[in-house]
């Protein structure tokens, strides 16, 4: 039997065409032979026909593909590759599970579902990211993390190429691949960078996209993204971006088609119109280039909040305020520019209308509008568009336009502008975003380009479309074939060439020479080229082009067979959209515009991007215009590009090197693809129009990219997954377990016997197309054949199951029948029988009856007669017993009632007197504690030193008011004295300023005079001057009366009249200079005055002070040391050193200054000078006086700063005033304080003081006794002991052993009585401690109200003896506190006796064992009293700690060290839970104890800082989990003995004392608490990475009963357990291996000593977190959505459940994994209609979006109902029903983290009893007091 009979036998699918549906499913009905014509079938409407065979079956229908592979993630991976199967793959995908990404190969297909799905969350990204593509179902975001793993992993260039027709969606999913990338490439210090990237797309929307019949937001035009990313500790961080634009279609500017619109931006700024009331905007129905489509509207979209969005974006990208408006205006001339009317000019003289003519109305509105938005010349303007300018040989000739042409020049100009503005927006837009450094970086980029395509009525822009595509698919086709090579070489097969479709000749064509595009410019550069003659040239040279055809009939369309299909395109247009030429007069007005903006655009070169990047160009530009090099961009290309020149390079050469520059960047990265398909053309969601998505895939080479995976080995499995499928294809006997290739192998050669069909690589087996379906086939049949034979077996042994239950059903009757009928004839026997029995006992029973029914009457009534009786008696008693106690209580009643109003009436009388008497006291006590007796007595004595000490406060009053007096007038001397001082040096140097100008003015006499003489003589050379020249001026006088006789009477008039008034204007101006001179004469002369009279003054005041300065200084040498430092030799000799340059300079001006004087006194003489003469005279003295004027403003500035110096004086004064008045103060303070410190208190607390100080010399008087008489008995001993060794040695038998016995005993006898009088002393002192610290406590309530008395007091005094009272309050506080230290280094003292106690213990225990080995013992009695006066000495040593830790505050941070940094976790576990919590708490102690502000906050400062320290740095669990839990325990004491009411009422009364007293330590609670949290998320997080990587092999992946079958070599099933798996995970289960790292961690908090409380929160925030991130995988997952996977994870579940139960923890920790067992039942569960309410009730805690995504991926076995589109839409609306909060995403957020809930846990351990371990390194910092 061949493969064909039995691929294509009975009940085989298959497809065929389709007329509508493209192709049809149907079914064989008779089976296929090899060699047959014919092949009967019915299809799937119902209809049966025949279809015809070749002979040698070559046109067989394609065959379906199996169930297992439809709705695969990846076309190419269904055994069947041809066009039916993909289209319904993507059907089945996109209809019925609304699935609108899947792979085909290395192209990622994206259908547009026109409807808005929850797919692009941060929690999506978060779940592709760190994911290999195709572990995940696809997604554009797969997509774009393996570009981003591969730019990690290799540092190369990437693309993504995202292709499409219009509507597809492009747009939106570039959009999206940017998104993330810019969400997993962004870092915390440059978040700008990433929304200035996602800040792009509004913009370019804006200005690049427009409503088409096919899309509401079409791009028109190409942009190809580079987004920058820099290495930064190997981690790729987007650094920037730059934007590279192609072919905009600028004809949309001036024109649209029926129901399309204009760019979006027209339209924005209309709807925005009344923002911008500037602009003179209209609806946009009033414009001509926005009404043309009828359709300025797109439903659901809001123009005027896409304005303010477009605004919005356009300021975080950096366009200033100033660039926006300007490009609004741009905008709205462009739309005013497009309004201008043109008419028909009338010919000259007649009304005809001149065709060659038009003419704009004067009062044209939106030409003037025109002009004012673009601050250009209106009437330029309006002559222009009328006119245009040739250029001949030597002259420029304007010719008028018609109304056509000056139409067409408007568009033009109208697209120019656009495009100009389109160009800068860019370039602005790029600027913003490489922002990074001109290091070269990694880029990955996104290209958005137009799809393929063809319509109605094709011209030159879909020509340039649907040639990039071709080179584009070139690109693509080389690409994928050198993947599959690379494939084929990396598994080690041998393969053959694969033919593919190489559309080379088409691109041929296109480009090369005398291609079409060569022969378009050709054409263009003609004077009289048209349309139809580049047509004729087209036909006549691109013939012989296989790819070419010419029309039938025409020669105004050509035909070129594209990869897809055959175009036509009309040649109207082409030329003039290539050329794109616009008026260089019109540019040169724009050019002429007063907005810079403007200017700029038409200076603005055209340079492609592309290239521009390349060669370091920074001009950016969004027309595409071509420069291959940077030498192209020279002078003469410049010029070429002028607008002066039309001589321009075409759009299509510059788009054809724009492509190769494109091409060529392509090739220099890795590409990605994407190909978008459109799915109808009325944007419904999810509506399937196969024949246009056909052609789309045709188009895109998607169906190309199938040909080729078909053409090799299409279908690959890897060993596991082929031995598992298909293992049952094989014996077992052909099975090698160790050898796991061997037994696919053997599988393989079973059943596929041409050698060619499959190839065994070195990790996976490839296959030819068809054999993976034959094999399913195979697999089927056997399957079929197996259960065929289970099912007869099972009906064979229902049926004899059947029969036997029948056959002993049938036995069983018969034999209960006849047992029946033998039991019936027994029992009629017996109850014959029995009836006479029954009979003689029913006579007995029924007499014996009626007797004993006649005694129990008789004995009832006897009974109840003598029961009444007795009851009756029974009463009467106690009616009267009850009678007698009310009575008594009556009685009482009215006797304690009486009594109480007797007595109540003696109290009242009582407590008047009383009351009386009390006020009366009150009052008399009220007197007595106002007058001085009172206070006399509380104060034990004191009155005389109150009275004596407001006598001397009195006397210091008023000697300080007398003082006040003097000192107040000490200073005003001190200020007269200081200014005469100063005036005395500036006297000093005024006389030696005076005495160098008396000098000067000696010298400048006589130089005056020499002057003078000068001047003399110069007057008298003026005056023979003038004599000459007036006879000159006579004779010239002659002459002119004789010129004037010989001219007209009218000319002479006219001269007559101009001398007139040129004489009167020069008298004029000699009179103002005249003036001008003496008014400066006489001002001098004033000055000069004014000069002489201070100087006269000054001298006088020399004069005067000379004699009393002397005295004045003797006067300062008198005071103090530090007056006179202040005064003298600070201030006279820095005002002496300061004003030497400024004297010189004030001697210069003086010396100019009588310069100027004498220079301009003799000028007044030469008033009356002739003009020359006045006219120098005037220019010396105006020279003269502007100096003096600048001398005066020196004078003047130089006065300023005498005067400031004068002012520093003054201060100086006040300042050594103050000093003698603060001595003084201070004295009088120390008065006071004294006064004040021999008070009651300060007496008190100095006798507690003396008391401690004697009773620390006795103590040491009484040490010094005892060491003295313990060393006595020591040297007595050593001397018993020598006297005995020599009594040996002589004659011991003589020694009296008694005697010696007796000595010892009294010696011990001694030594006790020390011991005890010791003890008794120790004794004695801690209880005079006691008392002690209760006198303190007493003194500190006398305290307070001393000061409350004193407070009253201080009311009545003066406001100036506060502060001092004040200040003598502080030092009080200070006393208090020192004597709080005292007593804390008595006690230290008295430590160091009783250690120094304990030495010589010890040395006495030594003296007693040297005894002992002299043979003399001690009693028991004697052992036991020394243990208890030991036992008894070392308990109340314990009795004495206070839970107190002594330290100093500059050892904090060695504390702080120690304790928190140099506490290890190994270091940790050997100390009790929170050990260093409670010595903090215990030193926040000592600082209450002290009143120490300062020191408790820097110690709790320091702490929190080194524990945020911990919570930044990178630390192990163990360490974060330590000071989690020693936070917990300091919040808790802070709470615990921090005076809280709520939180101490469980303690002792011990821990009641131990309370701080001084301090409120609220707010450190709370950041303890802030502590706390962060701790735990921190902690959370860690272990929630460390579990993440085990979590889905653990729930999803791990198949016990799998597992138990797995031979050695398989690998994981999937390629999250390959890199998550190691040689431990091949032996141990996953689930284990989650379970252990559970039960550590569980361990570490118990180690630790953290509370159950807060580890079940840990918990149950770990099990959200499997739970979040197991559903989210199996949601991404839909090739394990199926009936087992729910088994699996229940079984897995199972176990994390008992492990839960095992440690007794509570049952809400195991509430987050609901979600995940609902899932898990949900695929177990039955899915039909009648199912829908119970699935409801089971997913309580899944909302309907993840219950249907469940539903939709859902995998079908072989044998299981299909789910319908009926049973969805009734889930769907009975889930919306329930009510929950509504939520369209179907995952869970991984980063969400339940709030940390801490608790108060009261401590019952003591302070007193914590000891510092010797390891812990404290001794000598802290000390336990």
């Amino acid at each position: 039997m061949s493969s064909e009979d039995m691929l294509y036998a009975k009940g085989s699918k298959i497809w065929v065409p389709h007329p509508e549906l493209v192709w049809e499913s149907a079914t064989v009905s008779r089976d296929y032979h090899k060699g047959a014509t014919t092949i009967q079938i019915v299809k799937d409407s119902g209809t049966t026909i025949e279809l015809s065979i070749k002979p040698d079956g070559s046109n067989l229908p394609p065959l379906r593909n199996p169930a297992i592979l439809i709705g695969q993630n990846d076309l190419t991976a269904m055994s069947y590759l041809h066009e039916p199967a993909v289209l319904h793959n993507l059907k089945v995908r996109f209809c019925e599970r609304q699935t609108i990404y899947t792979y085909c190969g290395i192209i990622l297909v994206a259908i547009n579902p026109y409807a808005e799905l929850p797919l692009y969350g941060p929690s999506i990204i978060r779940a592709y990211r760190g994911r290999s593509m195709g572990e995940l179902e696809p997604h554009i975001f797969a997509l774009a993390e393996e570009a981003y793993t591969k730019l990690e992993r290799e540092k190369c260039d990437l693309s993504i190429i995202v292709s499409g027709e219009s509507g597809a969606g492009k747009t939106v999913s570039a959009k999206y691949a940017m998104r993330y990338f810019a969400a997993v490439g962004g870092s915390e210090s440059e978040t700008q960078v990433e929304r200035k990237v996602l800040a792009s797309s509004p913009i370019m929307e804006a200005f690049g996209n427009a409503k088409t019949t096919r899309n509401d937001n079409s791009s028109r035009f190409g942009k190809f993204t580079k987004l920058l990313f820099k290495n930064n500790m190997s981690v790729m961080n987007l650094t920037g971006a730059t934007m590279h634009t192609y072919l905009l279609e600028k004809s949309r500017v001036v024109f649209q088609a029926p129901g399309e619109r204009n760019y979006h931006i027209f339209y924005q700024l209309c709807d925005a119109r009344e923002l911008h009331p500037e602009l003179i905007l209209d609806h946009q129905d009033k414009f001509e280039y926005l009404k043309m489509g009828l359709s300025p509207d797109i439903d659901k979209v809001s123009d005027k909040d896409q304005f303010k969005e477009t605004v919005q974006a356009m300021t975080v990208l950096g366009f200033s305020t100033l660039q926006i408006t300007d490009i609004l205006n741009i905008l709205a001339g462009i739309l005013h520019l497009g309004n201008i009317k043109f008419i028909p000019q009338s010919k000259k003289g007649s009304e005809d209308v001149d065709p060659d003519g038009c003419e704009i109305f004067h009062n044209d509105l939106h030409l003037h509008v025109t002009g004012e938005m673009l601050k250009i010349n209106s009437d330029d303007l309006r002559k222009w568009l009328k006119t245009r300018q040739i250029e001949s040989v030597n002259e420029h000739v304007l010719i008028p336009n018609s109304v056509a042409t000056a139409q067409a020049a408007k568009d033009a100009l109208a697209k120019h502008i656009y495009a100009k503005l389109f160009q800068y927006i860019v370039q602005v837009i790029n600027k913003s975003l490489n922002t990074g450094s001109r290091k070269q970086n990694s880029f990955i980029g996104v290209l958005d380009i137009y799809g393929f395509e063809t319509f109605e009525v094709n011209s030159f822009e879909q020509f340039c479309i649907n040639y990039a595509n071709e080179k584009l698919q070139q690109q693509f086709n080389q690409h994928v074939f050198k993947l599959e090579q690379e494939e084929y070489l990396k598994e080690g097969i041998t393969w053959t060439m694969i033919d593919f479709y190489d559309n080379q000749p088409c691109i041929d064509l296109i480009e090369s020479k005398l291609g079409v595009l060569d022969l378009l410019d050709e054409e263009c550069r003609m004077p009289k080229g048209s349309d139809e003659s580049w047509a004729g040239k087209l036909i006549e040279k691109c013939n012989k082009y296989p790819h070419f055809e010419k029309p039938r009939f025409g020669t105004t369309s050509f035909y070129i067979k594209h990869f897809s299909d055959t175009v036509e395109y009309d040649v109207y247009g082409f030329l003039e959209k290539n050329r794109d030429t616009v008026s260089k007069e019109l540019v040169n007005v724009i050019r002429q515009s007063e907005m810079s903006l403007c200017k700029q655009l038409m200076e603005m070169e055209e340079v492609d991007t592309l290239c521009a990047d390349a060669a370091k160009v920074t001009t950016l530009g969004g027309r595409v215009v071509i420069s291959a090099s940077r030498q192209q961009l020279t002078a003469d290309n410049r010029k070429r590009i002028a607008p002066s020149k039309q001589h321009r390079r075409s759009v299509g050469s510059q788009f054809r090197e724009s492509l190769s520059s494109l091409i060529s960047t392509l090739h220099a990265t890795t590409p990605h693809y994407v190909r978008c398909i459109k799915p109808n053309d009325d944007k419904v969601a999810f509506k399937w129009e196969a024949a246009k998505i056909v052609q789309q895939l045709r188009a895109c080479g998607v169906l190309e990219t199938v040909r080729i995976s078909a053409a090799g080995f299409p279908s690959r499995w890897s060993y596991h997954d082929f031995y598992m499928r298909y293992q049952l294809l094989c014996h077992r006997s052909l099975i090698n377990k160790n050898d796991l290739k061997q037994s696919c192998h053997n599988i393989v050669t079973k059943w596929i016997l041409d050698s060619d069909k499959y190839r065994f690589g070195n990790t996976q087996i490839f296959f030819r197309a068809g054999q993976v379906a034959f094999l399913e086939q195979v697999r089927a049949n056997l399957r079929k054949k197996y259960i065929t034979i289970i099912q007869s077996v099972v009906r064979r042994f229902i049926h004899r199951r059947r029969f036997q239950r029948l056959q002993r059903t049938a036995l069983g009757i018969q034999r209960y029948a006849r047992g029946y009928l033998a039991r019936q004839k027994a029992q009629q026997m017996r109850e014959e029988h029995a009836a006479v029995i029954i009979s003689k006992y029913a006579r007995g029973w029924l007499c014996r009856r009626r007797y004993l029914r006649l005694r129990h009457t008789i004995c009832g009534i006897q009974q109840y007669a003598r029961g009444m009786l007795a009851r009756r008696r029974f009463q009467a008693a106690m009616d009267y017993y009850r009678a007698v106690q009310i009575q008594r209580f009556v009685r009482g009643y009215l006797a304690r009632r009486a009594y109480q109003k007797k007595r109540y009436a003696i109290i009242v009388c009582q407590s008047a007197v009383r009351r009386f008497l009390a006020r009366r006291q009150f009052k008399r006590l009220k007197a007595e504690a106002k007058t001085i007796s009172h206070i006399q007595k509380m104060y034990k004595g004191l009155e005389n030193k109150i009275i004596s000490m407001q006598q001397k406060i009195d006397e210091l009053n008023r000697e300080n008011v007398s003082l006040k007096s003097k000192s107040s007038e000490i200073s005003v001397l001190k200020m007269k004295l200081e200014v005469k001082k100063s005036l005395e040096i500036e006297v000093r140097n005024l006389k030696s300023i005076v005495a160098e100008k008396d000098h000067n003015l000696v010298a400048l006499n006589k130089q005056l005079e020499l002057e003078r003489d000068e001047k003399m003589q110069l007057l008298e050379e003026k005056d023979h001057s003038e004599q000459d020249w007036v006879q000159q001026k006579q004779a010239w006088r002659i002459e002119n009366i004789e010129l004037r006789k010989q001219i007209d009477q009218m000319i002479e008039m006219a001269k007559n009249v101009e001398r007139s008034a040129n004489l009167r204007n020069e008298r004029s101006f000699s009179e103002v200079e005249t003036n001008e001179i003496n008014e400066a004469y006489q001002r001098a002369i004033k000055e000069k005055e004014i000069i002489e009279n201070e100087n006269y003054i000054l001298k006088e005041e020399l004069s005067r002070h000379q004699k009393p300065n002397n005295m004045r200084e003797n006067n300062q040498h008198s005071r103090s040391v530090s007056n006179a430092s202040s005064q003298n030799e600070d201030d006279v000799g820095y005002v002496s050193a300061k004003n030497t340059l400024e004297l010189k300079r004030s001697q210069g001006g003086e010396h100019a200054n009588q310069i100027s004087i004498e220079t301009f006194g003799p000028t007044i003489e030469t008033t009356s000078t002739p003009k020359s003469g006045q006219t120098s005279l005037i220019l010396k003295l105006r020279s003269i006086l502007e100096e003096e004027k600048k001398k005066n403003k020196l004078l003047n500035e130089q006065l300023d700063r005498l005067m400031k110096r004068n002012r520093q004086t003054e201060d100086s004064i006040r300042v050594s005033e103050l000093e003698v008045e603060n001595e003084k103060l201070r004295s009088d303070y120390d008065l006071l304080r004294s006064s004040v410190h021999h008070g009651s208190e300060m007496n008190e607390l100095e006798a507690q003081y003396q008391a401690l100080q004697e009773e620390l010399r006795r103590r040491r008087d009484e040490c010094i006794q005892l060491k003295a008489v313990l060393q006595q008995q020591s040297q007595s001993l050593k001397s018993f002991g020598t006297t005995g060794i020599s009594l040996r040695g002589v004659d011991l038998k003589n020694l009296n052993d008694n005697e010696l016995i007796e000595a010892f005993q009294a010696q011990k006898l001694v030594n006790r009585q020390l011991e005890s009088e010791l003890s008794a002393l120790t004794e004695e002192n801690n209880a005079h401690l006691a008392d002690l610290t209760r006198q303190i406590d007493e003194l500190r309530h006398e305290k307070t109200q001393l000061q409350d008395l004193l407070h009253n007091e201080l009311e009545e005094l003066d406001e100036s003896n506060i502060e001092s009272l004040r200040q003598n309050e502080r030092y009080l506080r200070y006393e208090l506190q020192r004597s709080f230290a005292q007593y804390s280094q008595l006690q230290e003292e008295m430590n160091i006796m009783t250690r120094k106690f304990e030495a010589l213990k010890q040395g006495n225990e030594k003296l007693i064992f040297k005894l002992q080995e002299h043979g003399i013992s001690q009693d028991a009695n004697g052992n036991e009293s020394e243990k208890k006066t030991v036992a008894g000495v070392s308990k109340q040593k314990i009795q004495n700690y206070q839970g107190v830790m002594k330290f100093r505050i500059e050892d904090v941070d060695k504390i702080l060290q120690r304790l928190v940094g140099g506490m290890t976790p190994r270091l940790a576990v050997g100390l009790f839970p929170g050990f260093p919590a409670y010595i903090i708490f215990m030193c926040i102690r000592y600082t209450d104890l002290i009143n120490a502000d300062d020191d408790v906050r820097e110690l709790l400062s320091k702490f929190v800082m080194q524990i945020k320290k911990i919570h930044r740095n990178p630390n192990v669990i163990e360490m974060r989990l330590l000071w989690l839990v020693n936070s917990i325990t300091l919040l808790n004491l802070l709470k615990q003995y921090g005076d809280v009411e709520e939180y101490v009422k469980f303690n002792t009364e011990k821990q009641n004392q131990q309370q701080l007293k001084n301090f409120n330590l609220y707010e450190y609670r709370r950041v303890v608490l802030d502590i706390i949290i962060s701790l735990y998320q921190v902690l959370v997080k860690q272990i929630q990475t460390l579990l993440e990587q085990y979590i889905v092999p653990a729930i999803l992946d791990n198949d016990e009963i799998q597992r138990s079958r797995q031979v050695p070599g398989m690998r994981a099933r999937t390629a999250s357990m390959d890199s998550t798996s190691s040689p431990e995970h091949g032996k141990v289960a996953a689930w284990r291996l989650l379970i252990n790292h559970l039960e550590q961690f569980y361990k570490q908090f118990q180690h630790f000593g953290l509370d159950r409380c807060y580890s079940e929160q840990i918990f149950h925030q770990l099990l959200y977190f499997i739970c979040a991130v197991a559903l989210n995988c199996l949601m991404l997952r839909g090739d394990i959505c199926m009936w087992e996977t729910g088994m699996i994870i229940r079984y897995n579940l199972g176990y994390i459940e008992d492990w839960v139960r095992s440690k007794k923890m509570s049952t809400d920790v195991l509430a987050p994994l609901a979600p995940l067992n609902q899932v898990s039942q949900l695929l177990q569960s039955r899915k039909s209609e009648q199912d829908v309410q119970s699935i409801c009730d089971l997913c309580t805690s899944l909302n309907t979006a993840q219950v249907l995504k469940v539903m939709k991926s859902y995998k079908l076995d072989d044998y299981e109902s299909e789910i319908t589109n009926t049973f969805l839409e009734k889930l769907t609306k009975k889930l919306n029903e329930r009510p929950m909060i509504k939520n369209d995403e179907f995952t869970m957020d991984q980063k969400f983290i339940h709030p940390f809930k801490v608790v108060f846990k009261y401590s019952d351990l003591k302070l007193e009893d914590i000891e510092l371990p010797k390891h812990v390194g404290l001794e000598d910092l802290l000390t336990k007091i």
